[in-house]
């Protein structure tokens, strides 16, 4: 037996009898280093933080600086109203006032391609959600009115069901027509939630 295995042998027999020193050694290590560990600035918790917005948040505004005629500007604003027995209409802005914003995702589509929208919108905790799916396609018909073939997917998810993970709220679609400066409104009520749905539509240089 060569010198160099000889010694070999000896360190393995060594580290053997005394694994527990190794073993304690690299727990100190990582002890060291968990108590040592500082997040840098830029990723440290922010203590005002809760998870979500800290309050109200403004519906996003149609953007005056696209000229081009060949695009559109699609919205959709969801509100939660404080009281599940109101009279809200579909034709009717009257309470809007009472509802609360949940979501107000904007997109920019260009005519003859298709946008989407898919979001999902968390209430009472996160154990109830609100799904919202959009497919839309701007055209423009005769005459240079827009049109939009769509299909809107309203869908609710509740924690603890079994089976279908979400249950279809309404689905809607077809065309609509003459949607420049004006929108079309669903109202709908998911458990004891009172909702409306409202997509808006506005071509750059046309009415907003």
């Amino acid at each position: 037996m060569s010198p160099g295995t000889s010694r070999w042998t000896a360190v393995r027999a060594f580290l053997g009898r005394h694994a527990y020193v190794a073993l304690a050694a690299g727990a100190l290590l990582v002890l060291t280093r968990t108590v040592d560990f500082a997040p840098p600035p830029l990723v440290r918790a922010d203590p005002s933080a809760h998870g979500g917005a800290a309050g109200p948040v403004e519906v996003q505004e149609f953007s005056p600086e696209l000229r081009s005629p060949q695009v559109m500007q699609l919205r959709l604003v969801l509100r939660r109203y404080d009281d599940p027995a109101l009279p809200v209409k579909a034709d009717d802005h009257a309470l809007d006032d009472r509802g609360d914003v949940l979501s107000s995702p904007l997109v920019t589509a260009v005519v003859g391609t298709e946008a989407a929208v898919d979001q999902k919108v968390a209430l009472e905790g996160g154990d109830l959600q609100v799904r919202l799916g959009l497919r839309a396609t701007p055209r423009l018909a005769l005459g240079g009115a827009t049109t939009l073939e769509h299909t809107l997917e309203v869908r609710s998810e509740r924690a603890g069901w079994r089976g279908h993970a979400e249950r279809p709220v309404f689905v809607a679609g077809g065309v609509l027509g003459d949607l420049d400066g004006r929108g079309q409104r669903w109202v709908f009520a998911v458990d004891d939630h009172l909702f409306s749905l409202d997509l808006e539509a506005v071509r750059p240089g046309g009415p907003a």
